[in-house]
């Protein structure tokens, strides 16, 4: 996609020509879940168009003050399955471009992050109140090679990683071992997708990855993968927590899971 924002493709979606952009930023327009936001005399109205899989596209428009209303963005997202808690944190708004950003911490490590905010509209004032954010964060992958045993584990942004390659200051270079994976469709393209979850020592981290993008040997659990990642991620507010809730998560240990209950004194 030369010229276009090449985050699409890793979710499975081609768009070739800026005739194709404004289509599919229509059809989200169209199609997407309202929510809105009054921000500094101005409004911003998110729609969130959800595709099927965790799979979404987002579009905001920009109202001004006087009424005026403009497009500002468009990008591709993934609702991730599992969430992190971040403090501290900073949130960074640029309204007329429809964009946020969030730089910050993983709890009590020096594990930095720093993602595009999808759900700004959807959240709302209440949901940035707190001193800890719970945040699902999710890599969508430009590039990813999978290699045969352990590796030497890396995050680190990508404009110190390989300069010439980050476009975007959230844009992030990763070396991990792959805990779990599992095939995707994209419902609208067809196309076929990996959801990876990855041990980066310091944090665990989902990467969605579309398969053509993906080289090397076979995925398995215990193979190591190199990734260049768009990261991204939507915070959850106490309501959204509370309805996550799906039970034990069976991929953790029986030892880890009662290692949390033990007494403190």
């Amino acid at each position: 996609m030369p010229g276009m924002n090449p985050t699409f493709e890793t979710i499975g979606l081609e768009v070739p020509s800026e005739k194709a952009f404004n289509y599919l930023a229509e059809r989200a327009e169209d199609q997407g879940e309202p929510t809105q936001l009054s921000r500094r005399g101005a409004v911003l109205h998110g729609r969130c168009w959800k595709l099927g899989e965790g799979l979404e596209v987002w579009t905001v428009l920009y109202e001004s003050g006087s009424g005026d209303v403009f497009y500002a963005d468009c990008r591709p997202g993934f609702r991730a399955r599992y969430i992190q808690t971040i403090s501290p944190w900073a949130l960074t708004e640029y309204d007329e471009e429809g964009e946020a950003v969030i730089h910050g911490y993983r709890e009590s490590t020096e594990c930095e992050v720093l993602f595009e905010l999808q759900n700004l509209t959807e959240v709302g004032p209440a949901g940035f109140s707190a001193h800890e954010l719970h945040v699902a964060l999710c890599g969508l992958a430009y590039r990813a090679r999978v290699r045969k045993g352990y590796g030497t584990t890396r995050w680190m942004p990508l404009d110190k990683a390989a300069p010439s390659r980050a476009a975007h200051e959230n844009d992030w270079s990763l070396s991990g071992t792959v805990i779990a994976f599992k095939p995707l469709k994209n419902p609208l393209s067809g196309s076929d997708l990996y959801w990876i979850h990855l041990d980066l020592e310091r944090i665990k981290l989902e990467v969605l990855v579309n398969q053509r993008a993906l080289r090397g040997d076979s995925l398995a659990p215990g193979t190591t993968l190199d990734a260049e990642v768009w990261l991204q991620g939507h915070v959850l507010d106490e309501q959204a927590l509370r309805s996550r809730y799906e039970g034990v998560d069976l991929t953790c240990s029986a030892a880890s899971f009662w290692s949390g209950l033990k007494r403190k004194n």
